[in-house]
């Protein structure tokens, strides 16, 4: 597996949250379902996530989605609108930009955008339903965007 994109990623992320008065870091996992960069159909695919809520307004984040030997390292960023004084809804917009890593073929870039709904169950769990347009800059051309098609629940836990 080619991973030479990872450690820049990483490192993306690590320097994000410093500049951050008060960022929330989260981990999580949720199961994507859809048309994308990974899938050829609606099929189901675990991922994880790990990130921080920079304020009530902002969010960065990465996950990892995994299928068979593909693997798609995505960083992420949101901006979050609540929906109640609470802010316990939010309705979130973001942009993404990645790395598919392939055993069997040359990595890609990825690209895309994403929006959804998110609910704070209490101080330390957040659940989200989103819905993503991602793809590889190496096939987009030959796709329509209604091919694109990416549904998402995840539950995160905040550290």
């Amino acid at each position: 597996m080619k991973l030479k994109l990872v450690p820049v990623l990483l490192s993306l992320f690590a320097s994000m949250p410093a500049q951050a008065s008060e960022p929330q870091a989260f981990i999580g996992a949720g199961i994507n379902d859809g048309v994308s960069s990974i899938n050829d159909g609606w099929n189901f695919n675990p991922s994880v996530r790990i990130g921080a809520n920079i304020n009530d307004n902002h969010r960065l984040y990465s996950y990892l989605e995994i299928k068979k030997e593909l693997y798609n390292f995505v960083a992420s960023y949101d901006y979050l609108v609540p929906f109640t004084k609470s802010g316990d809804w939010r309705g979130f917009i973001g942009a993404s930009t990645g790395v598919q890593i392939a055993e069997s073929s040359k990595d890609d870039l990825i690209l895309g955008a994403q929006t959804g709904i998110n609910y704070r169950i209490n101080k330390n769990f957040n659940t989200e339903l989103g819905y993503r347009v991602h793809d590889t800059r190496s096939v987009w051309k030959t796709r329509n965007m209604s091919q694109l098609d990416t549904f998402y629940i995840s539950l995160d836990f905040a550290v």
